[in-house]
């Protein structure tokens, strides 16, 4: 039995880095998307990703564990196995390493096999059914979700929903060719980058941003964990608006709501359950919330609100 096989390695640039030095969590899933192809290529696949084919494997839904920091220069691979595999849907487990061994994050992702005219699912081809068994692994325990559910439905609010709960939206904009696959659907780790670009943005989730010297205090939010559900796919040229909200908030940590929708007909585009924390960068600690933040972020929460 294989289990976990190689499927990605390579270094962090600074282009793909915030401002304090941090790999920005979207290039954890642009990471994982070379992953998830190179593996299935290895299975049987190998022009799914190709101009001018007629079905492909399609991202359907990812949980992310942040565990250890990336930076300029780190060296990183992933190594890839399935944890399940139905008629024309997969499991995937990616684990992202350090050169050291020590895990950088964990990543789980849902796909779909699928007719690219018509976007249905169709059952995997006989050669994949037959390879896929080697590459099948348990769970990982450092992969097991902590703050978020992986059984909850995720059913993309509408715009309505949206405003009727008094979500704030936080951003708006149009998508753009780069941000897209080579299909022209936008690939998911730039649903996680708009949202990471217009972050502060969100003072309601982050009273915290009202500190006059929150980018050059020494304690700043991470995010710990997300999970992310695309519903409809955006294409170039797709005009959308960013709603948020905050679901929850414990003694350390915070469950924020994102909601990726399209302005004009009211759909879900995508949504994403965030748990975030406040670490100190000097003591590499997590630290609480003020008493004060604590108070404001429960004067918000909205208990209705779902991704």
């Amino acid at each position: 039995m294989t289990g976990f096989t190689e499927t990605w390695r390579g270094d962090v640039v600074i282009a793909e880095c915030d401002e304090l030095g941090h790999l920005n969590m979207r290039y954890y899933l642009a990471k994982a998307q070379q992953a998830r192809q190179m593996f299935f290529i290895g299975l049987g696949l190998p022009d799914a990703f190709s101009n001018g084919v007629p079905s492909t494997v399609r991202f359907r839904e990812c949980h992310i564990r942040f565990l250890n920091e990336a930076r300029p220069g780190a060296n990183l691979r992933i190594e890839t196995g399935i944890l399940s595999i139905g008629e024309c849907d997969m499991t995937l487990q990616h684990m992202l390493y350090h050169r050291d061994g020590s895990l950088a994050a964990t990543i789980r992702e849902t796909v779909d096999h699928i007719y690219l005219r018509t976007g249905e699912c169709f059952n995997w081809p006989n050669r994949v059914k037959v390879a896929a068994p080697i590459y099948e692994v348990d769970a990982p325990k450092q992969a097991a979700p902590r703050g978020v559910s992986l059984t909850d439905e995720m059913s993309g609010p509408g715009l309505g929903a949206l405003m009727d709960w008094g979500c704030d939206r936080i951003s708006l904009g149009v998508f753009k060719p780069k941000e897209t696959n080579v299909f022209g659907a936008v690939s998911g780790q730039n649903y996680i980058g708009r949202i990471s670009d217009c972050i502060t943005g969100f003072s309601t989730g982050w009273p915290e941003l009202a500190t006059t010297n929150w980018r050059e205090s020494k304690v700043i939010g991470v995010m710990l964990e997300l999970r992310l559900r695309v519903h409809h796919d955006a294409r170039p040229g797709s005009a959308f608006h960013i709603y948020s909200g905050v679901k929850g908030t414990t003694d350390k940590i915070r469950q924020l709501i994102h909601n990726i929708v399209d302005p004009v007909s009211g759909k879900s585009y995508a949504s994403l359950i965030a748990v975030n924390g406040l670490i100190d960068l000097d003591a590499r600690k997590f630290v609480a919330p003020s008493k004060a933040a604590v108070e404001a972020l429960e004067s918000v929460m909205i208990s209705s609100l779902h991704a």
